[in-house]
């Protein structure tokens, strides 16, 4: 029963982590996008 439980939680624990970090790399692109914006208008 606690081994269930944990590997539950763990698998919980893990979809969060992973989440997580495609918000974070959605985040770096956006970011890569704006400095891409910057530096072309500098450019200009």
């Amino acid at each position: 029963m606690k081994k269930a439980v944990a590997i539950e939680a763990g698998t919980a624990v893990n979809f969060q982590l992973e989440q997580q970090f495609l918000d974070e790399e959605a985040k770096l692109a956006h970011l890569g996008d704006e400095l891409d914006k910057i530096e072309s208008a500098l450019q200009s």
